[in-house]
């Protein structure tokens, strides 16, 4: 038998004689492949760090709702990965220009001396006023390597100057197919080197960006639309209340002095009054018999207001239903004498309504800003009328019930609508669009309610954090449809398994799900984990991907503990989360429980 020296010679004379017949041949060498091999490898090791990255940025953005947390993520987590020196937001106008928005600007730290591009820097280009938005209407990604050497235009060049711009690159932002804004990237103390993995990864990013802001838009026009449902709701209840106040009571007194209060506290206005004229003054003498008034402003009450300008030129026409909306008594002509008795009352703005008895003019409904000028809504505008309308009703006796039942019953119909249609959206608002379970944003305020009780009350509660095992590989497989379908059948598979009214499953972000149970120890949460393990694995769902099972399977992380004034939900939520890639780390498919200074059995 040959020697190990032996063998270990003929082994280096074997690779020298390759060696030697590749250099002949001009072919690689050993060595040569060996390296490239491991060159290959090491960009795809770092391709997949990218779309892993990627991945998790895509996460966040899609777990927030509010836009200035997103954004604010992005630039932070997009600078880093890819390692250049500002990340900054760029937003159009609607003339194309535009501006860099601060709160979305984000500059590596050490790179002090730069000047900061925003507080809402204005940046127009005039070539993207001009164009429309140039080439980024047509979803182009731009890059410079140099801007020295990249043909810009001399005042272009000026204005990257100003902020020691030395290259960039940047990706449109599209909402609703409407290009919105450019997410940018600079560089200023050095040349960066973009590789197309680079700018891919930043038109993603920007990509994702435009979705998740047509998100956020679309909850601030629901929470709007709440907003505008509940002031609404507030002045149809008042409307209702005076309409069932006429009706059962025909003490005026009482109903003026209820109307003005009510008026003037809806509508947030200076002064409200209700004026009377004289019965035999021919519409030109009257006074305030009722008003609500700020302390800082002159009363109304009891002053003897003579106005033959009013009598002569504007009395029939308010008895025929004309009213008058002054938004600046400064803007519109007005004779001498009416103009002083309005400055007598320091008024700047005015709603005037007539109030009929009959055919007769009655007197005004008034209503007052005296601060300021002020632009009245339709809306306002349309509550006055109907506040008048029925004050002219309660001045026909004959007529008051009839018309306050059919009246009181109409409101109490669209009261009822109001109300409705408030609860469906603020139901929507609180649930996730795909899995239809409960969103984050009702996760984060379940959570915070029942850490103050359990405070109060000195009860373990429990919190699950669930992960879909390997669900990337899933979508990637399967498709963004597919990985959605699944999403939904786990969901809901999820949220069978507790069975109290206060437990809540929620979608935490991705495929991410969270459970709350509220007064449960840890092996209460241990026993439900379980069960939610088993129920999905009872689905069956294939999984040809995963490394764990040929089948759809969870990791979970349980963490339980009593609050108390050393701990935040954060701490039970930092608990859970280390549980849950403890479960990962551990081989996946199953329940870990969290241990640690608070966590009690």
């Amino acid at each position: 038998m040959l020697s190990d020296k032996f063998k270990s010679i003929l082994q280096l004379i074997a690779t020298k004689f390759i060696d030697l017949v590749c250099i002949i041949f001009n072919l690689p060498t050993i060595r040569q492949l060996q390296a490239q091999l491991q060159q290959q490898k090491l960009e795809i090791q770092k391709k997949e760090e990218k779309e892993k990255a990627l991945y998790r940025v895509i996460n966040k953005i899609r777990a927030s709702l509010d836009i200035e947390s997103i954004f604010r993520t992005t630039t932070k987590e997009t600078c880093k990965l890819l390692g250049v020196e500002r990340i900054a937001v760029y937003r159009f106008h609607e003339d194309w220009g535009g501006e860099f928005v601060n709160d979305f600007e984000f500059v590596e730290p050490g790179i002090d001396t730069i000047q900061m591009i925003g507080e809402n820097t204005v940046w127009n280009d005039s070539y993207l006023q001009q164009h429309q938005g140039g080439r980024y209407r047509n979803n182009e990604t731009i890059y410079v390597a140099d801007i020295y050497t990249a043909n810009l235009s001399q005042c272009h060049i000026e204005i990257l100057e100003q902020f020691q711009i030395r290259d960039y690159a940047t990706a449109p932002i599209f909402v609703r197919q409407q290009l919105w804004g450019v997410l940018s990237a600079y560089q200023h103390s050095q040349y960066y080197n973009w590789k197309k993995s680079d700018i891919q990864f930043l038109a993603q990013v920007a990509s994702q960006l435009g979705f998740a802001v047509q998100q956020a838009e679309m909850l601030i026009a629901m929470e709007q639309k709440i907003i505008e449902l509940n002031q609404a709701n507030q002045r149809q209840q008042i409307l209702f209340d005076l309409v069932v106040k006429i009706r059962e009571s025909l003490d005026m007194e009482v109903l003026f002095k209820t109307t003005v209060r009510e008026i003037r506290k809806v509508l947030q206005v200076d002064r409200v009054g209700i004026f009377k004229f004289d019965p035999e003054s021919n519409y030109y003498s009257g006074e305030f018999i009722s008003e609500n008034v700020l302390p800082m402003y002159d009363s109304a009450i009891a002053v003897k207001i003579e106005d033959h300008c009013f009598s002569n030129n504007y009395a029939i026409l308010y008895q025929q239903g004309r009213y008058r909306v002054v938004p600046n008594i400064y803007e519109i002509e007005l004779e001498e004498c009416h103009l002083q008795i309005l400055e007598q009352f320091q008024i700047k703005a005015q709603i005037i309504f007539p109030l009929t008895k009959g055919d007769e003019l009655w007197g005004l409904l008034c209503v007052h800003q005296c601060s300021a000028a002020r632009s009245w809504t339709d809306v306002e505008v349309q509550f006055i009328k109907q506040l008048a309308t029925q004050f002219s009703v309660a001045l026909q006796h004959s007529e008051l019930l009839e018309s306050t039942k059919i009246q009181a019953k109409k409101l109490a119909d669209i009261n009822q609508s109001l109300e409705k249609a408030n609860s469906s959206l603020e139901q929507l608002s609180n649930i996730d669009s795909l899995t239809k379970i409960a969103n984050r944003r009702r996760f984060d305020e379940y959570l915070a309610i029942e850490w103050q009780r359990h405070l109060r009350e000195q009860q373990f509660m429990t919190l699950i954090f669930i992960d879909i095992d390997y669900f990337k590989r899933y979508n990637d497989y399967y498709g963004h449809q597919g990985g959605d379908e699944c999403l939904i059948q786990v969901a809901q598979a999820i949220a069978l398994i507790p069975q109290r009214s206060i437990d809540l499953v929620a979608r935490y972000g991705g495929e991410e799900f969270a459970a709350i149970l509220p007064n449960t120890n840890i092996e209460g949460g241990l026993i439900i984990a379980e069960a939610i393990k088993n129920a999905i694995a009872s689905l069956a769902i294939t999984h040809p991907k995963s490394e764990v099972s040929n089948y759809v399977t969870l990791s979970l992380g349980v963490a339980s503990m009593i609050p108390n004034v050393e701990t935040t939900p954060e701490s039970l939520i930092a608990y859970a989360d280390e549980a849950l890639y403890t479960a990962k780390r551990e081989g996946r498919n199953r329940a870990t429980p969290a241990v640690g200074k608070f966590i009690a059995s």
